[in-house]
């Protein structure tokens, strides 16, 4: 018996619609084994990333439905065939970027929600387009006919090799200029380290730049972020103090804010599962394998039973914090 689905077309808040997404919600809750990792099918997410079935409810209840979602195969309409990882002619899968994109747009999506739908008036066109062109990337092929790299997954496992390796800008612009003139016309080599760096920007997970003393006595930040001088050593902050044009700072801290980092790990679902490992790794025939299996973690969770309790507390890091830190955020 096929699908009724003229329901995605009436207004929000009719009867037909209503109605129509009751059985929508009841035939997912029926067919699909996990309810917290299932698509959501509005207008705002368009399957894109994981939720839980409740907010999918609550998403649909608020943003039409999209209308291009026209085969529900990720809502029980018909079984999706298993992905089968094999190699054909040297053609190897591609993974990489593709699932990390998946997962930071589905978090972008999360936090942009709320914040947009009074703006949208219930109906959103997705991410910002900085996004998609990351997506787009995605999506694209390094060059003509290459199926083994999409263009960002090359990027940034070229970008790894810069890093681990310690190539300097300069050596790697003449890469890449070497790279675009011998692959095939029509490749997604930029031209430039800057450009690549302004491209895996838009992913996010920024730095913060703060001018320093020169000497280290203390940073230009906060209470003292209008200084001139150093307020330990009275030092100069500025190469030239007295230039017409933008001053540059002597020195400068770069710093990596940890909450959103802390939020991509969980985002990520390569990592997810190892950043609740301590809770659902832990031994249970009473051999020690992890700090998690010994006396003083145990004796920490059995002190701070709610903080323990919660899976994502991050105890492996949180132990280093006094206890008086801890305590004051219970």
């Amino acid at each position: 018996m096929p699908i009724d689905k003229s329901w995605i077309d009436s207004p929000l808040q009719s009867a037909h619609y209503q109605q129509g997404l009751r059985s929508f919600i009841a035939m997912c809750e029926r067919v699909l084994p996990n309810h917290n990792e299932v698509r959501c099918p509005c207008s705002k997410c368009k399957c894109s990333g994981l939720t839980t079935i409740t907010k999918m409810k609550l998403h649909l209840g608020r943003m039409v439905f999209w209308k291009d979602y026209i085969k529900w195969d990720y809502h029980g309409e018909k079984s999706r065939p298993a992905v089968v990882e094999v190699e054909v002619d040297n053609v190897v899968p591609q993974e990489g970027m593709e699932n990390v994109i998946e997962d930071i747009r589905g978090e972008r999506m999360e936090e942009d929600t709320d914040r947009n739908l009074e703006m949208s008036g219930g109906e959103s066109n997705g991410v910002d387009d900085d996004f998609e062109d990351i997506i787009k990337d995605v999506e694209s092929e390094l060059y003509p006919g290459c199926t083994k790299f999409s263009s960002l997954d090359f990027l940034a496992k070229l970008m790894n090799l810069k890093e681990t390796s310690h190539w300097t800008n300069t050596s790697f612009d003449g890469l890449l200029k070497l790279l675009q003139e011998s692959m095939p016309i029509g490749n997604k080599i930029p031209p430039t380290h800057y450009v690549v760096k302004k491209k895996f920007k838009k992913i996010g997970l920024d730095y913060e730049m703060i001018d320093a003393c020169v000497n280290d006595c203390a940073l230009f930040w906060k209470e003292h972020e209008s200084l001139q001088n150093c307020p330990v050593c009275n030092e100069s902050r500025w190469v030239d103090k007295d230039t017409k044009g933008t001053k540059v700072a002597r020195k400068v801290l770069r710093y990596f804010p940890l909450t959103p980092r802390l939020r991509r790990l969980y985002c990520l679902r390569h990592t997810a599962k190892d950043m609740i490992w301590h809770s659902t790794g832990r031994s249970e025939d009473g051999t020690m394998r992890h700090p998690v299996d010994g006396s003083s973690w145990q004796d920490f969770d059995r002190k701070y039973p709610n903080f323990a309790m919660e899976p994502r507390n991050i105890s492996d890091d949180i132990q280093t914090f006094s206890v008086q830190d801890l305590a004051a955020t219970q």
